[in-house]
């Protein structure tokens, strides 16, 4: 261990969320779930892709959104520029393009044959001269939807209000990442799947590491907490606007294990089992505090976006409520293009830890979630170094009690 181990005051930081226990009820109460997905999701600014997966004219990716049961249509059009479309065909409705990704000069539709143009409007519609009397076709389009682009990654914004700017929305955590080399990173992995349990839930698991030497003692322990570390002790924890960002600390004492070490070796830093270093500048929000025990920021764009930066590498998680005690969970990493076999197989080794240790916290959160839907647990507890998951539960009962645009920003 490099440094003395953080102590545990962050409450003195924020004093503002107290230090009680909080209610479960925003965690399975249905009425609440409901409030939530109208005063906090469909509001929000949400991720669905990179810019570089459609980067030539024609190319597009479709996205579900499950949580509102609406399809979005991303595509490059000739001028080089991004939009977003509903995925439905305005003549009567039906699903336009059905393929996850690909590249087209025309989308039609398998219904009635109406077609479109890269930019959304409507280029045929058979039968239109005696069919459709006073149908003008180069009035009509797709819906475009409010589309934002920051650091490459596409947002769009279903909500229909006055939209605040995606910068804004982004606010000081979003400042601050700027600069971060995202788009060197172009090898993608996925894993996805429907987990039973809350959404938040989902969130907060990424939010701490006080859990790491207990759930995680074959897997983590020794790389991100160790003996020196017990108690999963963050390197620092910050607070921005609605956001928040949750710094881990690695064990540069710890020994891996042959196969850890040889991974290692010759993909450095890309790997979760390990801080390692980067030679490249980082911008501000990385590693704020200057650690040098310090392994991976977790940066939390609120409500259901995760963007977690180590060295090496970065990985998005997003969480889509599908019902009060249901979510789809998406975690999507980013690597640099290995050059020879040997940087192949260090990247498929990370690959394999970081779904060991998700399916780990995954399988504790559908038994947490089966008790709170007793009604019995009605309060839980937080550790100080868990600030970050109070802090969620402090946002979301703000929000879904109308207070939308009055949210603490609290500072240091």
């Amino acid at each position: 261990m490099s440094e003395e181990l953080t102590s545990a005051e962050f409450h003195k930081r924020y004093p503002q969320l107290g230090t009680g226990p909080v209610s479960t009820d925003i965690y399975w109460k249905p009425d609440l779930y409901q409030l939530e997905i109208e005063n906090i999701f469909r509001p929000a600014w949400h991720y669905v892709g990179r810019a570089e997966q459609i980067s030539e004219s024609g190319s597009f990716f479709v996205k579900e959104l499950e949580t509102f049961g609406v399809s979005i249509l991303v595509v490059r059009g000739k001028t080089g520029k991004i939009k977003a479309f509903l995925n439905a065909c305005v003549h009567r409705g039906n699903k336009l393009e059905l393929e996850a990704r690909g590249k087209k000069s025309v989308f039609s539709c398998k219904f009635h044959g109406w077609s479109y143009g890269l930019d959304g409007g409507v280029t045929h519609i058979p039968d239109i001269d005696e069919g459709f009397p006073g149908v003008d076709c180069s009035k009509l389009s797709l819906k475009e939807l409010d589309m934002g682009i920051w650091e490459g990654f596409i947002f769009v914004n279903i909500g229909g209000r006055s939209v605040q700017p995606l910068e804004d929305y982004l606010g000081e955590q979003g400042k601050d990442l700027v600069g971060y080399p995202f788009s060197h990173a172009t090898t993608m992995f996925k894993f996805s799947g429907e987990v039973q349990t809350n959404w938040k839930f989902l969130i907060d698991s990424f939010c701490e590491s006080y859990h790491i030497h207990f759930l995680h003692k074959k897997s983590i322990d020794g790389p991100m907490a160790g003996p020196e570390n017990p108690f999963g002790r963050a390197v620092d924890i910050r607070i921005k606007g609605m956001h928040r960002t949750f710094a881990t600390r690695g064990n540069r004492s710890w020994i891996p294990k042959p196969l850890q070490a040889l991974a290692s070796k010759y993909s450095p830093g890309l790997s979760i089992t390990g801080s390692g270093d980067t030679p490249i500048s980082m911008p501000k929000g990385v590693n704020e505090s200057g650690s040098p025990d310090w392994a991976m920021d977790v940066n939390v764009f609120f409500p259901n976006l995760i963007c977690t930066i180590g060295a090496g590498t970065y990985y998005i998680h997003q969480v889509w409520p599908l019902a009060p005690n249901k979510s789809r969970y998406e975690l999507t990493g980013y690597m640099l293009p290995a050059i020879n076999a040997a940087q192949r197989f260090g990247q498929q080794h990370a690959i394999s830890e970081i779904r060991d240790v998700v399916l780990e916290d995954l399988n504790v959160l559908e038994r947490i979630q089966k008790n709170m839907e007793t009604g019995l647990i009605d309060q839980i507890y937080f550790h100080d170094h868990e600030i970050a998951l109070r802090y969620q539960h402090y946002t979301v009962q703000n929000k879904i009690n109308g207070s939308i645009n009055e949210v603490m920003d609290l500072k240091e």
